[in-house]
């Protein structure tokens, strides 16, 4: 079973949104798919569609997902709530990732606050196999992070909640910005140790995108 959110691009920050209702889409490439740390899959097409009015936003978000031998689509859906007063925001939100080549899936509750750049992220989740006598794995993650301009830094934690020597840590610093007008590219620069193997796997991933209104 493949766990994105457990043992790990769409990670939700809390910010201000607007007041009238806004509708909008991405595509576009990643040279590896990492998330929480993790090596889930090789580079790939991505795209989203994302809502928000008001405060409140839903949407959903696919990549081309070739991991571990597998050949499908990955779907991920979320919605939430959050609101910025000066230099303070928060936000909490629902996460749910599925895929066409297993009957597993992930879902969580994920809550946000953030302060002058400064953000911790507080994760609880669950990874259903999908098969009724097997029992949800549930999980818990903590992500720290500051962001200024286009540049940005992530300290992670994650821990199967019942399971021994379950855990993971990860490190990333990343550079963001447009590189032509309307179309964005990143890259980040990661570090990931687990408890399983003590062994630390060092990544660089390269992503750029465009985005468009509806």
């Amino acid at each position: 079973m493949k766990i994105k959110a457990l043992i790990a691009g769409v990670a939700l920050a809390a910010s201000a949104l607007p007041a009238h209702a806004e509708l909008s889409a991405t595509g576009g490439f990643v040279s590896d798919y990492y998330f929480r740390g993790v090596n889930l899959g090789d580079g790939g097409a991505y795209a989203s569609l994302d809502y928000s009015a008001g405060g409140f936003y839903a949407g959903t978000w696919w990549i081309d997902d070739g991991a571990a031998g597998n050949d499908g689509l990955e779907t991920d859906f979320y919605l939430g709530y959050g609101m910025e007063h000066d230099a303070f925001s928060w936000n909490i939100g629902y996460n749910r990732y599925e895929y066409t080549y297993a009957s597993s899936f992930e879902h969580e509750l994920d809550l946000t606050l953030s302060l002058s750049g400064f953000s911790l992220d507080i994760i609880k989740g669950s990874a259903d196999s999908g098969e009724d006598n097997v029992d949800d794995e549930d999980y818990t993650v903590f992500i720290a992070g500051y962001s200024a301009g286009a540049f940005g830094v992530t300290l992670g934690s994650g821990e199967f909640d019942d399971i021994d020597d379950s855990g993971w840590n990860w490190a990333e610093v990343s550079f963001s910005g447009d590189i032509v007008e309307g179309i964005s590219a990143g890259l980040t620069i990661g570090i990931m140790s687990d408890d399983a193997d003590a062994q630390d796997d060092g990544y660089m991933v390269f992503d750029v995108s465009k985005s468009f209104d509806l």
